[in-house]
């Protein structure tokens, strides 16, 4: 019961240290850092589901994600490292990408649903 007792104070104590994480001055925004993630996790499915055309064509990389938001290396990393470090804001944004992602994963699907029915029709149509 003791070391229950203190393991949880333990982690209570880190918890609440959390608080103390100081932001970088290049810190990006919340919204803007959501943005990059998600291009950074697309990004990343992409690249291992269609690896040897990627290579290929070198549409990918960090430059990519760099050019496209105007910030360099490490305000990426300090911005990262200080969202892992507050989890609220940290599952927010996590859970906006994810929001995100699934209004995406629903675009495709109807618009692959919509080319289907006009590959029927036009099957339908040449038949007759």
């Amino acid at each position: 019961m003791k070391t229950k007792s203190v393991l949880f104070l333990i982690i209570l104590f880190i918890s609440c240290q959390s608080d103390l994480v100081k932001k970088p001055k290049n810190l990006i925004d919340k919204n803007k850092m959501e943005l990059i993630m998600q291009d950074m996790m697309l990004m990343r499915s992409i690249s291992r589901n269609y690896q040897s055309f990627i290579k290929e064509k070198n549409w990918f990389g960090d430059k990519y994600i760099y050019e496209k938001y105007s910030i360099d290396s490490v305000q990426l990393i300090d911005s990262q490292e200080y969202y892992a470090k507050s989890p609220k804001i940290y599952l927010e944004i996590h859970k906006n990408i994810k929001f995100n992602m699934e209004k995406l994963i629903d675009s495709i699907d109807f618009l692959y649903k919509e080319e289907m029915r006009k590959i029927k029709e036009n099957q339908t149509k040449d038949s007759i």
